[in-house]
């Protein structure tokens, strides 16, 4: 019982130094860590090893394959790629279906770029459908948001699910198929709320004129590599992730074909080949200017991921050690409910404390690895139900919320509801979606 209070105090202590007391989620994991670890009754040798090999163990894992998805989708962004991609599915699915396209187009940018940087990507884009197709502007700000922030946190290679993979050693082919599953419901149902004649009537204003915006868009569009290439470094790896996924499960070990299919879709391997493949998207390149100053920037951007999920490791590796799974298996048992309802919980109320997707996806599954066992369902699946909580509920705590906010222009009052309903309706289909999908697998 003492280790139960002790991760509930470490809990509540982490969540008050992140969203309270302001100190960064890096130095406020590895000090909650270290003191839980020392309060548990662990040798201070203990304790430093244990943090220490949960660091390594993790960015073994995870490491390079962030490094190279940011990599990735800093090179889309810069090249313009990430914007042909939004143009050739709003031209595919048509400006009659604008809420639609703007869905589908955030859900697929995302994957290779952050949901914040796609969102400064495509305003321009939406603000032009609601002038030309008269389509109040709320319901298209909401309808990109859900789509960008649905696969932000459900399909790999964005940092998020790589770090929940990584932390509780799910296989990350498994892991982008079930997000990619689970990502339709969540993105079509959100649409009905987001297109609904509440939020029509209710907010019936069309986006203001930003001509010079629209223009720039176009600009980028004409002078980005074509629609195939730009799709490319997203599709190249997401393939070959999956198919090793299924040829380790199905497939002869032994032979040469599997072997060789098992290295080009070990994850960073694979995320180093859409890399490589983004290499070519500019159409004129100066000497250094993509392979290093862009891979600068790149890996400057994913510093931080990095550091925060290699700590969330250490965090996961000390409750391990305390042992304090086995003291709530009982408990969880006797409660007999759905086993990927915890992870969510957990996950949701992380997300709402501190604001951040990403820290919510890390942290809570550091809190579920010592429970996975009691909890009978595959990490794959554990991952996908954080995945889920880990959006449900965008408060202004949250740089996500301001980001969408304050680029449309938005009061407090309609980033409530452009971001925090809309998320909470999000977080619904997805508990729902994941319940349902739990009945299949495991």
């Amino acid at each position: 019982m003492y280790q139960v209070i002790l991760l509930i105090v470490g809990v509540v202590g982490l969540l008050l130094m992140i969203s309270k007391l302001k100190i960064h989620a890096f130095l406020s994991l590895l000090i909650v860590s270290l003191v839980l670890g020392v309060a548990s009754g662990m040798s201070l040798a203990d304790v430093a090893n244990t943090v220490a090999a949960g660091f390594g163990g993790t960015m073994q894992s995870i490491g390079i394959v962030i490094v190279c998805g940011v990599i990735m989708g800093e090179v889309l962004e810069r090249t313009g790629g990430a914007k042909k991609i939004a143009d050739s599915l709003l031209r595919l699915v048509g400006i009659k279906r604008a809420p639609l396209a703007t869905s589908l187009t955030g859900g697929v940018v995302s994957i290779p770029t952050f949901c914040d940087s796609g969102f400064v990507i495509l305003n321009p884009v939406i603000k032009a459908l609601s002038r030309e197709g008269k389509i109040p502007y709320m319901v298209l700000v909401s309808a990109l948001m859900c789509g960008l922030l649905t696969t932000h946190s459900l399909v790999p290679p964005t940092p998020g699910p790589i770090a929940a993979a990584g932390i509780l050693g799910a296989d990350v082919g498994v892991v982008m198929l079930y997000g990619l599953i689970i990502s339709i419901p969540v993105i079509l149902v959100t649409l009905l709320w987001c297109n609904s004649k509440y939020i029509r009537n209710k907010f019936p204003e069309l986006a203001e004129e930003d001509e010079e915006a629209a223009k720039a868009f176009a600009e980028d569009v004409s002078k980005a590599p074509s629609t195939f290439m730009s799709y490319l470094p997203i599709v190249v790896p997401i393939i070959l992730i999956i198919v090793r996924s299924f040829a380790t499960l199905y497939a002869n070990a032994e032979l040469g074909w599997v072997k060789f299919v098992s290295f080009i879709g070990t994850p960073y391997i694979a995320l180093l080949i859409g890399t490589l493949i983004s290499f070519l998207l500019p159409k004129e390149r100066k000497a250094g200017e993509v392979t290093d100053n862009w891979v600068s920037s790149a890996i400057a951007t994913s510093a931080e991921i990095l550091l925060i999920t290699g700590i969330a490791g250490c965090f996961g590796k000390i409750l391990q050690a305390m042992g304090v799974g086995d003291i709530l298996a009982g408990a969880i048992s006797s409660l007999h409910l759905p086993s990927v309802l915890l992870p969510f919980i957990i996950s949701a109320i992380v997300l709402i404390a501190q604001g951040s997707a990403t820290v919510a996806l890390t942290t809570t599954s550091a809190i579920i690895l010592p429970l996975l066992p009691t909890l009978g369902i595959s990490p794959e699946l554990a991952v996908i139900a954080i995945a889920g909580g880990s959006f449900c509920g965008v408060f202004p705590n949250g740089s996500y919320f301001w980001c969408v906010t304050k680029l449309s222009g938005f009061d407090i009052k309609k980033g409530y509801v452009a971001v925090t309903a809309t998320t909470f309706v999000m977080g619904a289909v997805a508990l729902v979606s994941i319940l349902i999908f739990s009945l299949f697998v495991h």
